[in-house]
């Protein structure tokens, strides 16, 4: 339950010395039910070795404990405590928390439309655009990979034009509103169509 995850989060603060709370990443704490829990670190400020090995001084078993990539798994006991069962954690770490953030937010509750798709969509805005939308580096140069941006004001404004802000960005719903009256509509999302096509999932201008 919601009440679970964040009891369990913060018993996690207790184990590692992080702020977590404040880190839940995509639906984690949202959802009524919650599969991982997914948990944003500042690579900046501790490393994933530290973690592990702050894990192991308070007695959590070597078993319990992957590394991958820049994920750090926990098998984590629900409130603490075995006996509730267990629930995976994921430490996702990176060296931009706020973009970190933006990226993982979820879909909206309800909706058809995943957190995934929202990236999917944005991905395909920003290819017609000669961009490229990464979700470690933010907005690139389609031709040079140059890095572009990773604030997020900057990505909405340079996805959607002046004066939208990442509130626009926050669901595929809203970046539907904020694109139906452009004349370039069918290129911005003709990418994304082809994905969600995949999924058997329609996109157009009704999804607002």
């Amino acid at each position: 339950s919601r009440e679970n995850v964040v009891a369990t989060v913060q018993w996690l603060e207790k184990l590692t010395g992080l702020n977590l709370v404040d880190n839940m990443l995509g639906t984690t704490g949202k959802a009524a039910s919650s599969g991982d829990l997914d948990l944003g670190v500042d690579a900046t400020k501790v490393t994933k070795d530290v973690l592990v090995k702050q894990l192991q001084k308070r007695g959590i078993k070597n078993d319990d404990i992957k590394k991958s990539g820049d994920i750090v798994h926990l098998k984590t006991p629900i409130l603490g405590d075995p006996s509730n069962g267990y629930v995976q954690t994921d430490f996702m770490f990176s060296a931009s928390p706020e973009f970190q953030h933006f990226y993982y937010q979820g879909g909206a509750e309800g909706s058809q439309f995943k957190g995934a798709h929202r990236n999917i969509l944005m991905a395909s805005l920003a290819k017609a655009q000669n961009m490229k939308f990464s979700p470690k580096h933010g907005l690139l140069d389609r031709a040079t990979n140059e890095p572009i941006t990773q604030n997020p004001n900057e990505i909405a404004e340079k996805l959607l034009g002046q004066g939208h802000t990442p509130k626009d960005l926050a669901t595929v719903e809203t970046i539907i509103k904020a694109i139906k009256d452009r004349p370039d509509f069918e290129n911005l999302i003709a990418s994304a169509k082809e994905d969600f096509a995949r999924d058997n999932i329609q996109i157009g201008r009704a999804h607002v």
